[in-house]
């Protein structure tokens, strides 16, 4: 009851659903995720109005972010499952055709974009974990955090793809659906390949450090959820997640471990919306154990702060101390309420019906009662009798069926009976520890003989070293010393706590250029240089403005020593918005010898910051022998990015490495 006391106060006067006492706007993110929990059946219209609100030109809109919003977070797509989630309890086919032409021009812009040809997976921000200084280490600007490619947005995607070959099949698009369904699979294998660890059980949180990524070694524990719920997670993989992955006396945190010394929000925190996505996780590989762990910190949180916040603190359960709250928050109380739905009555919504497999503890021996519950056009009043996760009888209106399953073709009233068979569920354990820190991110000084010294080091840590993301060997003391390579190479120390073996996160990667391997492009001798953004007339001439209208084309030769692979990148100012909000990351097409290799993204860094530089994400490129043709190009409908009418950046240099 409280749950759906709070989410009527969300609704707003537009008949949109707010995110949050404190957060009036609708969000692309939060009303999607509660949509898909219980704001589907709950209230289907609002719901739908609430999508309309965040689309634009036929695309979903990004929320501001970091960077200035998309590419940098690339979540949007977590719309999709909301959508799909409506039609499936409503069954509307024009709100199925107006939703799939919606998904089809978004994913087609992301693929673009944000997909990464290499390694077959998204680009982009984990999904929601959008404080980047909360779950990345303090290096990691904008561009760092697009390169990186993170559990849970790249399980929404492949959800996604998914999806969009069901309502195909439905539409009768029958070629986009076998794309859609190859996509899918190839996102689902991606992800097991790149982000599973082995020996610890369970899922990284990201892939980072650039054009040769490490594993993190931590959790997004929403993305391993959703990576049960949508099967990307084989039988024995998402057991293995329920069981293995840490979780403390409060609950499930959003991610594992925490990073010291910073305010809980993301980090350190129990967000009750991912609690309910854990809990439908581990009711969906009938761990009872973490299930009921889980029931209990949703129920507890509301109990004790008299609403659903948007989170609370992990290592104390208390929400005072974090850097931002709010009560009524959407996806809390819509998770709140899916408990009852979705596994006390097991309630799951399909294309045709709704099939029932409740999951419920023995300490709720009681009856269960949802009455006038509307689906299409049948009103339900649904009894549960007993608990377990065996089903002993099904009824509707007194008749025994052999499924478990009201189709979508009943209208009017009926009562549905379900005896559950009191059985004992197989014992699952999970892994309950207390609150656990990483280490400390190292802090590395370089001089030019590639010799290393950690400002930082401590004796009780381990330091894991990788050479172009693969680990070579593990250091204890500060010195290290690189042996000149002959070709690009990146270099991480990953610190290791010698005692518990938890790991942290990487310093900034050093670069290492050798000599003869690099080719430096001034912007200033490709086209005319100058920018009324910097007053400094003789700073502004080291730069070329690039807008939607000014340099729209800038071609330039590179003269190759030899055939192959080759790493481009751009020195860039984008003063246009502050790191942490807005919408206007700035977006180009690179073009190689007339083909397409890929898109320059190159975020905002401060607002005004126009002598702020930096480099833009890094493409791999394959050039001939001798003369190429390149040129950085601004095209339409690939480069529009969330704001859509700024879209600037000041280019200093291209520079072009041999790999």
């Amino acid at each position: 009851n409280m749950a759906i006391a709070d989410i009527v106060s969300d609704i707003r006067p537009d008949e949109t659903y707010r995110a949050g006492a404190a957060w009036d706007g609708v969000w692309t993110r939060d009303v999607s995720y509660s949509i898909y929990l219980s704001l589907a059946y709950l209230d289907p219209q609002r719901s739908i109005n609430s999508l309309r609100a965040k689309v634009k030109n036929d695309r979903i809109i990004q929320d501001t972010g970091t960077g200035g919003s998309w590419p940098v977070s690339s979540d949007r797509i977590v719309w999709t499952i909301a959508a799909w989630e409506i039609y499936k309890a409503t069954g509307d086919k024009e709100w199925l055709k107006e939703a799939y032409q919606i998904i089809r021009n978004t994913l087609a812009d992301d693929m673009v974009v944000v997909w990464n040809a290499n390694h077959k997976l998204m680009h982009g921000e984990q999904s929601y974990l959008d404080w980047r200084e909360q779950t990345y280490p303090k290096w990691m600007q904008p561009k760092d955090i697009f390169e990186s490619m993170c559990l849970g947005t790249n399980v929404v995607f492949a959800e996604s793809f998914d999806i969009m070959s069901e309502m195909a099949e439905i539409l009768g698009h029958e070629s986009e659906k076998a794309e859609y369904e190859k996509m899918a699979d190839t996102l689902d294998a991606s992800i097991n390949n790149n982000l599973w660890i082995p020996n610890l059980g369970y899922y990284s949180e990201y892939l980072y450090g650039g054009i040769y990524p490490i594993q993190s070694q931590a959790t997004d524990n929403l993305g391993q959820a959703l990576s049960v719920i949508f099967d990307v997670a084989s039988d024995d993989m998402a057991k293995s997640i329920i069981a293995k992955t840490p979780v403390n006396h409060y609950g499930t945190s959003s991610v594992f471990p925490q990073q010291p010394d910073i305010k809980p929000y993301h980090n350190d925190a129990v967000w009750p919306f991912v609690q309910a996505y854990w809990n439908l996780a581990a009711a969906k590989v009938k761990n009872m154990e973490a299930f009921t762990t889980g029931l209990g910190a949703i129920y507890r949180s509301a109990a004790l702060f008299g609403t659903h916040k948007e989170l609370y603190v992990s290592s104390n359960g208390d929400y005072r101390g974090t850097a931002v709250n709010s009560d009524a928050q959407l996806w809390s109380a819509a998770g709140s309420a899916a408990m009852i739905y979705r596994v006390i009555a097991g309630m799951e919504f399909e294309a045709d019906g709704i099939e029932f497999e409740p999951f419920i503890p023995s300490a709720l021996s009681g009856d269960k009662h949802i009455k006038g519950f509307r689906y299409r056009n049948a009103i339900l009043d649904i009894t549960i009798k007993g608990t377990g996760s065996e089903v002993d009888s099904f009824t509707i209106d007194g008749v025994e069926k052999d499924d478990c399953f009201f189709p979508a073709t009943e209208s009017g009233n009926h009562s549905i009976v379900i005896t559950m068979a009191n059985n004992t569920v197989a014992k699952q354990t999970i892994n309950r520890i207390a609150q656990v820190w990483m280490p400390s991110t190292p802090i590395v000084d370089w001089n030019e003989s590639n010799n290393a010294v950690i400002k930082n080091h401590k004796t009780d840590i381990n330091y894991d070293v990788y050479i172009n993301g693969v680990m070579q060997e593990q250091i204890k003391s500060a010195d290290f010393a690189l042996n000149s390579p002959t070709s690009y190479t990146l270099v991480d120390f990953v610190p290791v706590e010698a005692s518990s073996k938890w790991s942290g996160l990487t310093m900034k990667p050093y670069e290492f250029i050798p000599e003869g391997s690099l080719i430096m492009l001034q912007a200033e001798s490709i086209a005319t240089p100058g920018t009324s953004l910097i007053k400094d007339s003789e700073k502004a001439s080291r730069f070329v403005e690039v807008t939607r209208t000014k340099n729209t084309h800038l071609q330039f030769t590179v003269n190759a020593p030899e055939e192959g692979s080759y790493f481009i990148d751009v020195r860039y100012a984008n003063g246009s918005g502050p790191i942490n909000t807005e919408n206007k990351c700035a977006l180009r097409s690179l073009m190689v010898n007339g083909s397409y290799a890929g898109s320059l993204v190159m975020p905002q860094r401060g607002l005004e910051e126009w002598l702020s530089t930096g480099f833009s994400n890094m493409l791999i490129v394959q050039l001939k022998k001798g003369q190429n043709t390149l040129s950085i190009d601004y095209l339409t409908p690939q480069n529009i990015n969330m704001n859509e009418e700024v879209n600037t950046a000041l280019i200093d240099y291209i520079r072009v490495i041999k790999k």
